[in-house]
């Protein structure tokens, strides 16, 4: 099932801020494909602080694992699509 995944943060919890130690996550394609999640597209706009992903995944709690660095920091919505 294909997934859309947009996130969005501040200036100020924009992870290059972030003082807790969490490394911020550089390489989104990479970071699907360490939890198992299939990359299908994604881009962002840096001046905004959003990002967006197109995901394959069968299995939810991996959508979690793969947000998981920005869950409960970013404002991370994923949607369910199906195309048109």
């Amino acid at each position: 099932m294909q997934f859309h995944i947009s996130s969005h943060h501040t200036p100020n919890n924009c992870a290059v801020h972030r003082g807790d130690g969490t490394p911020p996550v550089t390489d989104w394609r990479a970071r699907c494909k360490e939890v198992g999640v299939e990359f299908v597209a994604g881009g962002s706009c840096p001046p905004m602080h959003s990002g967006f992903m197109l995901v394959e995944s069968d299995d939810m709690a991996k959508l979690q694992t793969l947000m998981q660095p920005v869950i409960g920091y970013w404002d991370v919505v994923i949607t369910p699509v199906t195309a048109i």
